[in-house]
């Protein structure tokens, strides 16, 4: 067990690195607490034996988010004071050595409710990646058939609703939508007044329903606990998915994409789009939704056309996997012409095109 202890150690580090370097000190902090914790007999240990699916501890399951998540779930609803009182939103200023002990005893005693938040895959349908999506939209002529795969709650469907402000440029977002900020290199984009939606639909493997409260908590909880701006601009695109309505199936992306394309395409744009998602496919989805998606391109017209909006890390494209290296890539048809419409990081917090 001693080296599955050590992979867990090392992933709890990594992770923590990365949370450094998309702006979470608090949970960098915590997670680097947590790993010397690892191996001690302790209450975390017996959520980690298991790991997420019983089996020797992988990258992908992302060991390390699901603990911060869940015991942000519990301070988020209220199972923890303790605990609470320590976390960024009642102490500002917090101290790591007042919430680690604390974070330890609400791991033993809530145990099966962490355990039943850490058996789902973590999600945090980050809205922010939108305005990094928002140029590849802009391209394409309407009317739009938008399909995501990894929606999860579906929060970036409402995409034309959200306000921007990015750089130099503003747009103005429709009423009770959230703000969507960004620092912005490069000329604004081209955006229409208003942009011709005419459906709008998605899968994911593990959908969240935002009109379930739990489902509701879980979208918050792996938000981290310091990014106060995230939170409540996340709180606001649920509202707005509440009041809007969202489509997503529960379904893998390659069984959703055989179905959707299979016959003519719509009058207009299919725009098939998704961000920080095709990474967690494996590899036979993976070969089977690009399989899908250039079948119908072959089948696209001048009125019926095609497009794969992506926003993905660039091993996604082939690259070498590097640290900051994520790129919006736009492939339209009739035609198969691409293009790279910007790269951002995976918070959508910086954009350069």
């Amino acid at each position: 067990m001693s080296g599955a202890f050590e992979l867990h150690r090392s992933q709890f580090r990594k992770q923590a690195d990365w949370c450094d370097r998309l702006g979470s000190p608090f949970n960098a902090s915590l997670l680097r607490a947590l790993a010397g914790e690892i191996g001690r007999s302790g209450p975390l240990d017996a959520f980690l034996a298991g790991g997420a699916s019983n089996k020797a501890p992988v990258a992908s399951d992302a060991m390390a988010l699901r603990v911060a998540g869940a015991l942000h779930g519990l301070v988020l609803s209220g199972r923890a004071p303790a605990l609470a009182a320590a976390y960024p939103a009642q102490a500002p200023g917090w101290d790591m050595n007042a919430v680690r002990p604390r974070a330890l005893a609400a791991l033993e005693a809530h145990g099966s409710w962490v355990a039943r938040f850490m058996a789902r895959p973590p999600q945090t349908n980050e809205t922010r990646r939108a305005v990094a999506l928002l140029p590849g939209f802009a391209a394409l002529e309407g009317p739009l058939h938008l399909l995501e795969l990894g929606a999860s709650a579906g929060l970036n469907q409402h995409w034309d609703a959200f306000g921007y402000r990015a750089g130099q440029w503003a747009r103005q977002g429709a009423p009770g939508a959230p703000v969507i900020e960004a620092a912005w290199t490069g000329p604004a984009p081209i955006l229409p007044e208003t942009f011709d939606v005419a459906s709008r639909c998605g899968c994911d493997l593990s959908p969240l329903d935002v009109t379930q409260p739990s489902d509701r908590l879980a979208l918050l909880a792996y938000i981290w606990p310091d990014q106060i701006e995230r939170l409540e601009r996340a709180r606001t695109a649920i509202a707005l998915a509440q009041s809007r309505g969202v489509d997503i199936d529960k379904a893998s992306a390659a069984d959703w994409l055989e179905e959707h394309l299979s016959g003519a395409l719509p009058l207009g744009t299919s725009v098939i789009f998704h961000s920080i998602a095709w990474q967690y496919f494996d590899a036979a989805t993976a070969a089977r939704a690009a399989a899908a998606i250039y079948s119908a391109g072959t089948q696209a017209t001048d009125e019926r056309r095609l497009a794969w909006l992506r926003f993905e890390h660039d091993s996604v494209f082939g690259a070498e996997r590097s640290a900051h290296a994520h790129t919006v890539d736009l492939i339209t048809w009739p035609g198969g012409a691409r293009r790279c419409v910007a790269t951002a990081d995976p918070h959508g917090r910086f954009v350069s095109v």
